[in-house]
């Protein structure tokens, strides 16, 4: 893919990610549950959701923050070049991972995952 394409592709990516985190953003908006519950069950259910909520839009940032150095690595001409050992990282990957910084294998030595 050109490089004026890949750094297109990465941009609106990153505001595609942007758009998907202010939505989310359960601070920004107000929501939550009410503390006012008269049952200890439920607000352990509560509680329980707004983890999953605060883990997801967590994902969705930390996914938004790599899609925007990506975008910058695209514009300085290194995209596309694993952070770890500076071979290049498959197309393949990239299409899937756009936000990847680094080769499957150097990933799978820093999650300390292994095939």
């Amino acid at each position: 893919m050109p490089k004026e394409d890949q750094a297109a592709r990465l941009a609106r990516l990153a505001r595609e990610a942007h758009e998907r985190v202010e939505a989310r953003d359960l601070a920004a908006d107000g929501a939550g549950a009410s503390d006012a519950h008269h049952h200890p069950a439920e607000a352990a259910t509560d509680a329980d959701a707004r983890e999953r909520q605060l883990q997801a839009a967590l994902r969705l940032k930390v996914e938004e923050e790599r899609l925007i150095r990506a975008a910058e690595a695209a514009e300085r001409g290194e995209y596309g070049t694993c952070t770890d050992c500076d071979e290049p990282i498959p197309e393949a990957r990239l299409m899937i991972v756009p936000g990847a910084e680094r080769c499957v294998t150097c990933q799978e030595t820093a999650t300390g995952r292994r095939r």
